[in-house]
């Protein structure tokens, strides 16, 4: 006698507990190969890659933060159309996340995370961010989790993708659908010491929406580690909104403070 076939319903049930079972399971043997010690300061770790103290430090980078481009906010600074230095701006994106600024320990754990040995500390930084974010990750009920690719050739030299890393983490703990949508047409040159407009120029059309990959009127949240000037999560958002996109957020590990 065959046995009975699974309904879908029953079948994506059993998915997503495979699924849940198999994340477990990686999640506790990560935590017997990784000595649990603090990536921070050293001293032992708490649960995970950081002290408490350190921890603590992390989810308090910044109280207060712009909405639209999640640069910090003075104390006494209004951003009910964007801070003093997005108002006005063309961003491309509709809004910005980030667990804080990318400086001190949250640079330095930026800076591992761009290597494929440290490529662990992806699921424990998308915790934070959630943890620190949550109040504004929230609302995005439904959104598609995209992440800003790297070009091939510099995935294949680097071994993985971090933003790929990180959006596959969020999406699981914000319960949202993960979709590799954009591609990365061509390669484009180092960012790092171009102003804003050098950068705006360098990244234009430097990506597309894959094929077939159903995007109109959704909302979608875009992933990447750093976010600066905000060229490349433009340009990224830009082609997400060509095909079809209604809103795009962009949420970050680190937000640096770009030259104007």
């Amino acid at each position: 006698m065959r046995p009975p076939r699974l309904q879908l319903p029953a079948l994506d049930a059993a998915l997503r507990r495979a699924r849940g079972w198999g994340a477990s399971c990686a999640g506790a043997v990560e935590d017997l190969v990784f000595p649990l010690e603090c990536l921070i300061c050293g001293n032992a770790g708490s649960g995970g890659p950081w002290c408490e103290a350190c921890r603590a430090e992390l989810l308090g980078a910044v109280s207060r933060a712009c909405g639209r481009c999640a640069l910090p906010l003075g104390p006494f600074e209004s951003a009910e159309r964007g801070c003093s230095w997005c108002r006005g701006r063309s961003l491309g994106f509709d809004g910005a996340v980030a667990l804080g600024p990318y400086q001190g320990p949250l640079r330095h754990l930026c800076l591992l995370l761009k290597r494929r040995a440290n490529g662990w500390i992806a699921r424990w930084l998308a915790d934070l961010l959630v943890a620190a974010r949550g109040e504004a990750l929230g609302p995005l009920a439904g959104a598609k989790v995209v992440p800003v690719p790297l070009h091939w050739r510099r995935r294949l030299g680097r071994g993985y993708d971090q933003a790929d890393a990180l959006a596959g983490r969020l999406a699981r703990r914000l319960r949202l659908s993960p979709c590799r949508a954009l591609q990365r047409l061509r390669a484009t040159t180092t960012l790092a010491r171009l102003g804003r407009a050098e950068r705006l120029e360098v990244m234009r059309d430097a990506f597309g929406v894959r094929g077939r990959i159903p995007l109109s009127g959704e909302t979608v949240l875009l992933v990447d580690d750093i976010l600066t000037t905000g060229a490349t999560a433009g340009a990224a958002a830009r082609a997400l909104k060509k095909a079809g996109a209604a809103r795009v957020v962009v949420a970050v590990i680190g937000r640096a403070e770009g030259r104007v």
